[in-house]
């Protein structure tokens, strides 16, 4: 498959991969100095045994290996399917396309994303500490908006393998992982076993941080707490969450916070909350269409084919190939 002839239909080419010829021609020319540097460091490494220059050569040049990666982050085809394309064995496809994620991680505008989760996650403040500050009415909501930069925050499941079961039981769709994560990585809300990563956007639409992956039974506020975002981000900068966030002032009471009010029980909203919460969903509603965005990548809508430990870095990418074209859209149509 050449790269060449798959550029002279623009259209069907960024439908396939998610990238224009013209950002992917600026992508690969970003990329291969950072490759070049990749590339060297693995042929200089103390434990290598075979001198410099031996060997078979690599059958795929580096725009040829980008498509590849582009293809099974947009498409999630198989190993097999790619290597139909592009005339590999599997494993050669898989060694291809993990190699280079890394390093087009680095080349990306990617966010920042957590590797590891917090050992224990922020504490609340305790009796007598400074008190929350905390939007009460439409005026101060009206009022405060244009002062602060924001950070809106959620988070999404993938699903993924249910763990191997004891003997006796049925498997599921894939068995990967312990008996004894079953109940772990259940997620009531999807139905299913799911991994569970939290996104904190703009409200221009650009992720600026990606928390770890989770088992999906992990509340969404209890993520929050461990996804080391809290020590990230300035402290002007005011944090918006949906419903499942609700006790956020709480959590950080030096912090502005922006929670759509809950209807109490047997009782009703007033016209004021509804109003303040229709306004907070017209802000909320950027970190959705990026989840959409995201999800667009079947790799990470899809099933969850691969181990645990490359779930990070696919979605590091993909978060990059998002802000990629934000960035564009954004020099094209400035606010």
């Amino acid at each position: 498959m050449r790269v060449q002839t798959l550029k002279r239909r623009s259209r069907a080419f960024e439908r396939l991969i998610g990238l224009t010829p013209e950002q992917f021609d600026a992508l690969l020319a970003d990329l291969e100095p950072e490759w070049e540097r990749a590339r060297r460091r693995s042929l200089l490494r103390a434990d290598r045994v075979r001198a410099i220059g031996g060997g078979r050569t690599h059958k795929l040049e580096l725009p040829e290996r980008l498509l590849v990666t582009l293809l099974y982050l947009r498409q999630y085809f198989t190993v097999h399917v790619l290597g139909m394309f592009f005339d590999l064995d599997d494993s050669n496809v898989c060694r291809n396309i993990h190699a280079l994620l890394p390093v087009l991680e680095q080349v990306l505008p990617a966010p920042v994303r957590a590797r590891t989760l917090a050992t224990t996650g922020d504490e609340p403040p305790k009796k007598g500490e400074k008190k929350p500050r905390k939007i009460r009415s439409l005026d101060e909501f009206v009022e405060a908006f244009p002062e602060y930069e924001d950070l809106i925050v959620d988070a999404t499941e993938q699903p993924r393998g249910q763990p191997k079961v004891k003997k006796g039981e049925t498997p599921g769709k894939k068995a990967v992982g312990r008996p004894k994560d079953k109940k772990k990585f259940f997620s009531v809300k999807a139905g299913t076993h799911t991994l569970k990563t939290q996104v904190a956007v703009t409200p221009d639409g650009l992720i600026r941080h990606l928390s770890a992956p989770v088992p999906g039974r992990m509340h969404d506020m209890r993520l929050l707490r461990r996804s080391r975002l809290e020590g990230r981000v300035p402290r002007h900068v005011r944090l918006w969450g949906d419903r499942g966030y609700t006790g956020l002032d709480t959590l950080y009471p030096d912090r502005e916070t922006v929670v759509p009010r809950k209807k109490p029980k047997k009782g009703v909203l007033s016209d004021e909350d509804k109003e303040m919460n229709r306004l907070i969903a017209k802000v909320r509603i950027t970190v959705e269409n990026v989840l959409c965005q995201i999800k667009k990548y079947r790799a990470c809508g899809e099933f969850f084919r691969n181990p645990m430990k490359r779930h990070g870095v696919m979605w590091g990418c993909v978060a990059g190939l998002v802000n990629l074209r934000t960035l564009d859209r954004l020099a094209l149509h400035p606010a």
